[in-house]
């Protein structure tokens, strides 16, 4: 059986249930409805977002990483609702960031740290070089991105980084990259520039306490394996 949302019973309406019960009460693919608003070739916009959520498996943080060219490969998105959904996404990785912003974090290991960098790295298709500079207490100043790259690598410059440090007058910083392929295990590259921040840390009096690797879920933590005292 198939009927346009109009003929539906009005609590069955994403819209109706919306204003009705609040946005609580909807699906992940009534909320996808509502921001695609209208169907194509005989499908409803709930038959085209329930479509668009199992095509990613159901799982937020892929369809998130979609960029709106990819999305509108899908049957029933043009550019228009494929700029919708990606607006909405972003509005929510903001929401994020502000939340962690508002209260200051302290870091006591790799995990606190994660927690603080994962929503700003997990969902790209490429690499970014963020940094966690601290206070003598362990408290996050500022979390900000300090380099970007393509698919393959990212270009961090030491002297952008350590400046910065220098401004907020932070004595520590954790540095922290992405790999989009979801491979934990760090490059010769990754080595290299590891011991160079260690490096010009101790120059500057600014310790390096870490170097997070994180992947699409997890991370590795440079200071836990014990690479931050030797080679890896």
């Amino acid at each position: 059986m198939s009927f346009t949302i109009r003929e539906w019973s009005p609590e069955d309406r994403p819209q109706e249930k919306c204003l009705a019960q609040g946005s609580r009460a909807l699906s992940t693919a009534e909320c996808l409805a509502l921001l695609i608003r209208s169907g194509a070739q005989g499908a409803s916009a709930l038959q085209v977002a329930q479509k668009l959520w199992r095509a990613h498996g159901e799982d937020l943080q892929r369809l998130s990483a979609a960029r709106p060219e990819a999305l509108m490969r899908e049957v029933g998105l043009g550019p228009a609702k494929a700029a919708a959904l990606a607006a909405a996404f972003e509005l929510g990785r903001r929401m994020r960031e502000g939340e962690e912003v508002a209260v200051r974090k302290r870091i006591f290991g790799s995990k606190e740290a994660f927690e603080v960098l994962k929503p700003k790295l997990l969902s790209l298709d490429h690499e970014e070089f963020w940094v966690l500079f601290l206070s003598r207490a362990h408290e996050v100043l500022a979390c900000e991105c300090v380099g970007k790259g393509g698919w393959t690598g990212t270009v961090a410059d030491l002297r952008v980084l350590f400046q910065r440090a220098l401004e907020l007058r932070a004595p520590a910083v954790i540095v922290a990259h992405n790999h989009p392929s979801g491979r934990l295990v760090p490059s010769e590259e990754d080595k290299e520039l590891t011991r160079r921040l260690v490096q010009v840390g101790v120059f500057l009096d600014i310790g390096v306490l870490d170097h997070l690797i994180v992947g699409q879920r997890d991370y590795v933590s440079f200071a836990d394996k014990g690479w931050m005292r030797s080679n890896p």
